[in-house]
């Protein structure tokens, strides 16, 4: 058996651990890869069948293979989804490739044909990885349209992510995700780098924070946060002063609350006031000579 990518070796992982008998490695009679099928068994009989494709990038493009090149590697034609002027064009020519080929057919017909399934009750998966928000969406539509069902790598990587326990994983793949989770995610100051460094875009760290502020225990932990950080965090803010105060009557301070923050507010008011009168009383008492 021949040697899977990082991704095809996470999915594959994914797909047992849900229970599922995965074939992999498909290769077709010119050696081209033909992705993983994934057997779903239902009382001791073939319930399912999934022919998964895997096309996993961290830029926001989608590769169509065109010709192998090795055993393990194939050359890969890009188009850049984000720019494309036809999507339904491109997402056909994608699909033609990686699922209604006729080389394709035959190495993945070749392994089914002695289950009791019809060819066209073989589910078609596509596993994309980073795609444009803006046509998350479109290209999702697209593919549907073909009936191939699209799945996300980050949520397939999550999932595997919190499967993961502290046994011993022989496969360098999912030992590395299991020494990522427990040795480096597992440290809140080196994870706060990571978030603060080059991996991260601005939009990025907004939607990291969003989504952690409005987690109900990591919210509450703000109550053992001191004065001068929760000062930095407002400061920072881009709240205006009518809106903080907006925010302090409607969301923060209680009927009882509310009285003892504004009489507080006052008294610090009348004590800045007190010192402007007794800083202008002493520069009106100053000697002549200290003027010379």
């Amino acid at each position: 058996m021949g040697i899977l990518s990082a991704e095809k070796e996470i999915v594959n992982y994914w797909y047992n651990k849900k229970g599922l008998f995965t074939i992999n490695n498909i290769k077709t009679s010119s050696n081209k890869d033909a992705g993983i099928l994934a057997l779903k068994f239902e009382n001791s009989k073939i319930g399912e069948v999934f022919h998964v494709e895997v096309s996993c990038s961290i830029t926001n493009n989608m590769s169509v293979n065109r010709k192998a090149i090795s055993e393990h590697a194939q050359k890969s034609s890009i188009f850049d989804i984000s720019e494309t002027t036809n999507l339904a064009k491109s997402i056909g020519r994608i699909t033609e490739e990686k699922f209604e080929n006729k080389e394709i057919g035959g190495a993945i017909g070749s392994y089914t044909k002695d289950f009791p399934i019809q060819k066209n009750k073989i589910r078609k998966i596509i596993i994309l990885g980073a795609m444009p928000k803006s046509r998350k969406n479109e290209i999702i539509k697209e593919f549907k349209l073909r009936n191939v069902e699209v799945i996300e790598f980050e949520n397939v990587l999550y999932d595997v992510f919190e499967m993961l326990d502290t046994q011993y994983y022989k496969n360098d793949i999912i030992r590395t995700l299991q020494l990522m989770k427990f040795l480096f995610l597992s440290e809140p100051e080196k994870l706060a780098k990571l978030l603060v460094n080059g991996s991260f875009t601005s939009n990025s760290r907004k939607e990291f924070l969003f989504s952690i502020l409005g987690n109900e225990g990591i919210v509450k932990e703000f109550r053992k946060t001191n004065v001068e950080r929760l000062g930095a965090i407002l400061k920072n803010s881009s709240l205006k002063p009518n809106e903080l105060a907006k925010m302090l009557e409607n969301n923060v301070l209680s009927r009882k609350t509310k009285k003892i923050f504004f009489n507080s507010l006052m008294e610090q008011e009348k004590a800045r006031n007190s010192v402007k009168r007794q800083n202008k009383a002493k520069k009106a008492n100053v000697p002549l000579g200290k003027f010379f």
